[in-house]
């Protein structure tokens, strides 16, 4: 997977590069981002990690934040690509739960602890610009590849999950090549986490960002 990002990566380097009407935005951006789970309108679930019945009853209702550096490529004056890389905090509530555990002579774990998941996320999209002016509504959808740099279930882990996106935001060019926006994105896992589970995580994040643009 880290190879395809790479060669899809320097394939439209080579293509911006090769024509002669290139705009490109980099930008900072930091999001405040709400976990939830959905499956049959539970917003709990539980995540097995030791034997068939022991594991983590899991909330999923937890706010978390992501931040890091973008970059959008402007194929025409509405028409976008954008990616970047991203350090995402996804962490989770969890309490154990020690069904085989003998009562008698162990005292299973039973307080609700912070599970850590941190990842590298490449998001790929692409964005319309429905204005020219100075203030840009825009939406976007696409994806979200996120690399996990550090777990607490990592023993179950895949190490990676892959989301879907959709969102909106609006932007203002306060001072020449210089803009400020805000925005909603929803996201929905479309891949699986743990291999005890299947990870159907939600995300709603909303974000603020800084861009230059470079015409």
């Amino acid at each position: 997977m880290k190879k395809i990002l790479l060669i899809a990566f320097l394939l439209l380097q080579i293509s911006v590069y090769s024509q002669n009407n290139t705009q490109w935005s980099f930008g900072l951006e930091f999001s405040t981002d709400n976990l939830s789970f959905s499956r049959d309108g539970d917003r709990t679930d539980y995540i097995v990690t030791d034997g068939n019945i022991n594991g983590y009853a899991v909330e999923f209702d937890k706010n978390n934040y992501s931040f890091g550096i973008t970059a959008d490529y402007f194929i025409q004056q509405s028409l976008g690509l954008s990616s970047g890389i991203l350090y995402a905090n996804k962490d989770l509530m969890g309490t154990y739960n020690c069904a085989t555990c003998d009562k008698f002579y162990s005292f299973p774990i039973s307080v609700s602890q912070t599970l850590k998941q941190r990842f590298l996320t490449i998001p790929i999209s692409i964005n319309y610009n429905f204005s020219k002016g100075k203030l840009k509504p825009i939406v976007e959808g696409g994806l979200n590849n996120n690399f996990e740099i550090e777990n607490d279930l990592d023993t179950i882990s895949k190490g990676y999950f892959l989301e879907v996106f959709i969102g909106a935001s609006i932007y203002y060019e306060f001072i020449e090549n210089l803009e400020a926006g805000m925005g909603y994105n929803y996201q929905a896992a479309i891949s699986d986490l743990y291999k005890t589970d299947e990870f159907n995580l939600r995300t709603n994040s909303f974000s603020f960002r800084i861009n230059y643009l470079f015409n």
